[in-house]
């Protein structure tokens, strides 16, 4: 197993411990750790785009990496 796969597996027994659905929020947790993992400049570069996103920008990029909830 590679360093994605014991990432995952980690992840994936950190959501069962807590009971909570791997399949619902696995996607989330994976998205967090993208940010945590940016570099300070990184971070900063998507901070400003984000924050220079219109309202219906951000619920279309949103809607896009979480699905709508249907």
């Amino acid at each position: 197993m590679g360093r994605v796969g014991f990432l995952y597996d980690s992840a994936k027994d950190q959501l069962k411990w807590a009971r909570l659905s791997v399949k619902n929020h696995i996607g989330t947790i994976f998205k967090v750790g993208q940010i945590l993992a940016l570099s300070e400049d990184d971070y900063k570069k998507a901070k400003v785009k984000a924050m220079k996103m219109s309202s219906s920008s951000i619920a279309e990029t949103l809607i896009a990496a979480f699905g709508d909830g249907k």
